[in-house]
C-alpha cells in the first residue's frame, strides 16, 4: 500500500496525498517548510522541513520518506548533486528580489514588488493570500507585507 500524507495548510487539514503529490506540492510552493505534515491518518504532525527529500536543503531533513518511488528518489539524488556542483563552480551573485503568492487558482510569480502592488490594487492578490520573496522565503499573509494595498 502506498504511503499516505496529510497536510495542515492555513488551518485546514488536507489529504490523503501520495508521496509524489506531496513532493509536487512542495515544488510548487503549496506546502512550505513551515507547514505541518504527517504520514498516515494517525501519524505524528511534524514540520514539513523534516521530511527528507521534500525541500532543497536535504541535510536539514530527519525523516525518511518511505514509499518514495525509486525513480523519484534517483531524480532527487541527481538534482542534489547538480546543485552541489553548481554551488562549487560559482559564487552566488546578488539578484533582484522576486515575489510569489498563492492566489485563488494557482501560484503566481515571479513578480517585482511593483507588479505585486498592482496585483493587490487590481484585487488579484487578497490580504489573506500567502506571499513570499526570494529575499525572505518564509510565507506570510499579504496583509503583513508593508507597502501593499488591496482593492
Amino acid at each position: 500500500m502506498a504511503t499516505e500524507w496529510y497536510c495542515r495548510l492555513m488551518g485546514a487539514e488536507l489529504g490523503p496525498f501520495t508521496s509524489k503529490q506531496l513532493l509536487e506540492m512542495a515544488r510548487s510552493h503549496q506546502v512550505t517548510p513551515d507547514d505541518s505534515v504527517r504520514k498516515g491518518p494517525d501519524g505524528e504532525w511534524v514540520g514539513a522541513h523534516r521530511v527528507k527529500g521534500l525541500f532543497e536543503d536535504l541535510s536539514a531533513s530527519t525523516i525518511i520518506m518511505a514509499g518514495l518511488p525509486p525513480d523519484v528518489q534517483a531524480a532527487l539524488d541527481r538534482r542534489q548533486q547538480e546543485q552541489e556542483n553548481k554551488q562549487a563552480a560559482k559564487k552566488p551573485k546578488p539578484s533582484a528580489v522576486s515575489w510569489h503568492y498563492i492566489g485563488e487558482e494557482a501560484k503566481v510569480g515571479p513578480l517585482t514588488f511593483d507588479e505585486l502592488k498592482v496585483h493587490g490594487r487590481q484585487g488579484l492578490l487578497k490580504p489573506n493570500c500567502r506571499v513570499w520573496s526570494s529575499k525572505s522565503p518564509k510565507w506570510r499573509r499579504a496583509r503583513e507585507v508593508e507597502g501593499l494595498e488591496f482593492e
